[in-house]
């Protein structure tokens, strides 16, 4: 017996996300996803393809860690990612171990801690393409981590049309190593800047989209910034405690999509606080129903993520037959 293992360079290369061609690949990928995440609510068969148990957790002297089960289609997997207990810039370590189908044995693991990044941005690129203006000009991004670069790598994939891209950051080094990134991966744009102070605001009144991605307890994004027609993403949150927005973006949106309804029930802080499930429709429906989304894409729309451990299985199961094809790991025996 063998196990596949691979690196965070091996994964990386095999994402390939330099490519616009293989950005859009994982969105449409999410998009299977989510759909049979949803159209499996209810149905015992189907509830089979698309598990995703309540995530476990223990505690360390420094670190909350996650193990997140799951199963999509014919790919098992646990990821485990240990959250800091303090502050830290170090990202978040992670690994995704994938089960042999025939076997029940480790089939391969692999660094989780880009592919957490990519599959979440994935998510709401997913969401951009059928909320957000097709002539998008200025993307906004509160998050300097490995989620805000994912996420300007998937907006700019799905939204060409972008020609500004302005980033805020509670540190300004981070922000700033992220401006000169982004400058120099995408030398056609206009505009990156970093924004801090009242230039927050100032960039939130003109932003298209506005992707959240911090850790932040008390809301950074304000509702009456924003524009009528603004497109938000928010995927930093993940407790009942934890707040990126404000009520007011909550509030005044006409759209809310989650990725699970039960999951941001339990998870969401802002749509708990600010709103009812009742209001919310899972983006695996909007894809089931292939809806005509052309009307609210001149709305305010909001796209609301916890994160689904399905996400993990598809991309983990992608990974390994990328691998496989490619030869790309060390397979070492076991």
């Amino acid at each position: 017996m063998s196990i596949r293992v691979l690196s965070l360079n091996d994964v990386k290369n095999l994402l390939s996300l330099d490519e616009p061609k293989a950005a859009l690949e994982m969105v449409d990928l999410m998009a299977e996803t989510f759909a049979t995440f949803t159209a499996a609510h209810g149905d015992k068969d189907k509830e089979h393809y698309a598990q995703a148990p309540i995530r476990i957790s223990v505690n360390t002297d420094s670190h909350k860690v996650l193990f997140m089960p799951s199963r999509l289609n014919h790919t098992t997997s646990i990821k485990v990612v240990s959250v800091p207990l303090g502050d830290s810039t170090g990202g978040l370590p992670g690994s995704t171990l994938v089960i042999d189908e025939a076997t029940g044995s480790v089939e391969a693991i692999m660094n989780a801690a880009t592919l957490t990044a990519v599959r979440t941005a994935a998510g709401s690129a997913l969401a951009t393409q059928y909320f957000a203006n097709p002539d998008a000009k200025h993307l906004l991004v509160l998050g300097a981590g490995a989620q805000g670069r994912a996420h300007i790598d998937m907006m700019l994939a799905v939204r060409p049309s972008i020609e500004t891209v302005s980033i805020w950051n509670r540190g300004a080094p981070r922000r700033d190593a992220l401006v000169k990134e982004i400058r120099d991966a995408y030398p056609n744009l206009k505009s990156v800047q970093g924004v801090f102070g009242e230039g927050l605001a100032v960039a939130a009144a003109d932003a298209d989209i506005v992707c959240t991605c911090t850790n932040a307890k008390e809301p950074i994004l304000q509702g009456t910034w924003l524009k009528a027609d603004v497109h938000l993403n928010c995927v930093g949150s993940y407790r009942l405690d934890m707040h990126e927005i404000d009520g007011d973006c909550v509030k005044r949106a006409d759209v809310i999509v989650v990725d699970s309804i039960e999951a941001c029930e339990a998870e969401a802080g802002e749509l708990v606080l600010s709103s009812q499930p009742k209001e919310w429709t899972e983006l695996g429906q909007v894809v089931l129903e292939k809806r005509d989304t052309s009307s609210e894409q001149k709305k305010r729309t909001l796209f609301k993520s916890v994160g689904i451990s399905v996400q993990d299985s598809a991309i983990a199961g992608l990974m390994v037959k990328r691998a496989k094809e490619s030869g790309t790991g060390s397979v070492v025996p076991y």
